[in-house]
């Protein structure tokens, strides 16, 4: 069989041995003249277990039917096999099945604390246990073990020709299993592990799984956690609606990927999204660029220019930043809120226009109104139903989720193929307290999806140390300076924006410039 009809491509087998090419081409004939599941496991077993030297080898498959494991267990010198119907959370396959990461425990007896799952093998005299799991493009299947009652060495290359068994053995499980036995990539929900003292036994993170995306109008809102969760349930309910909605949240949360959700649920799908950034505009512009102006309303004017909510007519208007609204232009947006209707700038014809309006900021509002910079009756028209965007602090969980999203965006683009990220280096960014959110993890992921030079994912631990060191207040002047000169070098000397320093050190504006000025730092040296 052609490995281009296994799914995979040259590169697929062009690091391997000539022994273990012949190995891994063995199990796909093995494949072509057993065709059923149990006949090809049972012919896998002793192919693996010689060349390896393990005496246990397990093939966990999940089972749709009955939520559980089906785990079968060929152990050397006995024929027949055992099955077992497993509850996933009780047993090694299914917990490699559920995280899509591998378990590798080269040593079980030198382990002080184990899971559950994993000390039941050492009460079998099992030492060394590998498991693996197995997911293609389409599906995920479960978890391939393999056992030994002595230590086997943790070789680079006998992992790296497992692995590889591994991804053979799911691509001809895709094509064997009837389809109501297989369960989509999209199904997947992360869980971690924190069961202390095992965090070096659990490695290698796996890339190949997409994270979920759930639904396709909350495509690119990725995560399963319970504050995604109950974001997601907020923008069902109001998107029905025609319903004023203030999006709060800390700068790069997220915000326009919740407004995008709730135009795409809402009746007005069909209609556009408008977007405008009243931080973007300078404010001598912004009236005209909501409202437009008539030829000749000022100076400029050359010609007639339709403003975006005209624009926006029986569709949404994303309004963001709306907290640095100049005053002056406040009140025509209450108006509009209230009446439903506005002129352009340099007429007197009145327009009549049917927009949905949602906001977003990443201010206090009650404060602004407080301190006078922002209308309390506009507020009160704004705040008619208010959704918190979590931090990713909040959501931690997600961030492994979100590490696949952004892989697979950006490692495509590059070309590149990259499987897998160190335990260490998934274990730092869980650790850490993204002041940037999901914009900071996009940047980083994506920077170091362009220097991968494998397909391990390598997370520059240095980097997210010194930050640690930071936000603590204990970074040196030094180190401190030496970080904001690398954000202003890789951001061209801009400082604000999506892309800018500010973003890529998770620091607002003002704090920037004000540490700029600390320690004599010119942003202009740093510009194309």
């Amino acid at each position: 069989m052609p490995a281009q009809r296994l799914g995979f491509d040259s590169a697929f087998f062009s690091d391997l041995t000539a022994c273990e090419y012949r190995n891994l081409l063995d199990l796909a004939m093995l494949a072509i003249r057993h065709p059923t599941t149990d006949d090809i496991f049972s012919s896998w077993a002793p192919r693996l277990r010689y060349p390896l030297n393990f005496e246990f080898v397990t093939l966990g498959l999940y089972d749709s039917s009955t939520e559980s494991i089906r785990l079968d267990t060929w152990k050397a010198g006995q024929s027949q096999k055992r099955y077992e119907s497993i509850p996933v959370q009780t047993c090694a396959s299914g917990w490699a099945w559920r995280n899509q990461r591998s378990i590798l425990v080269q040593d079980l007896e030198a382990e002080d604390k184990l899971p559950v799952f994993l000390e039941s093998l050492r009460q079998l005299g099992i030492r060394t246990y590998y498991v693996f799991p197995l997911t293609t493009i389409r599906h995920r299947l479960g978890a391939i073990g393999f056992g030994s009652l002595h230590v086997v060495s943790q070789a680079n290359e006998t992992l790296e020709l497992l692995r590889q068994a591994a991804a053979v053995i799911a691509q001809l499980l895709d094509a064997t299993l009837s389809p109501e036995r297989l369960m989509p990539r999209a199904d997947y929900v992360h869980t971690t592990l924190v069961t202390p003292g095992f965090k070096h036994a659990v490695q290698d993170f796996d890339l190949s799984a997409q994270a979920s995306q759930g639904d396709e109008p909350f495509c690119g809102i990725v995560g399963n956690s319970a504050p995604v969760k109950e974001l997601l349930r907020q923008v069902r309910s109001v998107a029905a609606t025609d319903a004023t909605v203030l999006l709060l949240g800390e700068t790069g949360t997220g915000k326009e990927l919740v407004a995008r959700a709730i135009h795409r649920c809402s009746l007005r799908a069909d209609s556009h999204l408008v977007s405008v950034n009243c931080t973007a505009i300078p404010a001598d512009l912004l009236e005209s660029e909501l409202f437009g102006h008539e030829k000749g309303a000022f100076t400029g004017a050359i010609d007639r220019h339709i403003g975006r909510w005209e624009l926006a007519d029986k569709g949404t208007l994303l309004l963001d930043e709306v907290g640095d609204l100049p005053a002056s232009i406040q009140p025509k947006l209450l108006r509009v809120l209230q009446e439903k209707e506005f002129e352009r700038l340099g007429s007197t014809r009145t327009l009549k226009v049917d927009v949905r309006l949602i906001a977003a900021t990443n201010q206090d509002l009650h404060r602004g109104v407080a301190e006078g910079r922002f209308r309390e009756d506009l507020f009160y028209r704004l705040n008619i139903f208010p959704i918190d965007v979590p931090a990713l602090r909040e959501r931690k969980s997600d961030i492994p989720d979100l590490v696949r999203y952004f892989v697979s965006l950006y490692s495509s683009a590059a070309r590149k193929s990259i499987a897998t990220i160190p335990a260490e280096g998934m274990d730092a960014l869980l650790n850490w307290n993204w002041p940037g959110n999901i914009r900071e993890l996009q940047n980083l992921v994506h920077r170091c999806v362009i220097l991968a030079d494998s397909a391990v994912l390598k997370i520059p631990l240095g980097e997210l140390r010194r930050k640690a060191e930071a936000s603590s207040g204990k970074m040196s002047t030094e180190v401190e300076r030496e970080l904001i000169l690398q954000g202003l070098k890789e951001a061209g000397g801009v400082i604000g924006g999506t892309s800018g320093a500010a973003n890529r050190l998770g620091m607002k504006r003002s704090t920037l410039y004000s540490k700029m000025k600390k320690l004599n730092i010119n942003p202009l040296e740093f510009q194309n």
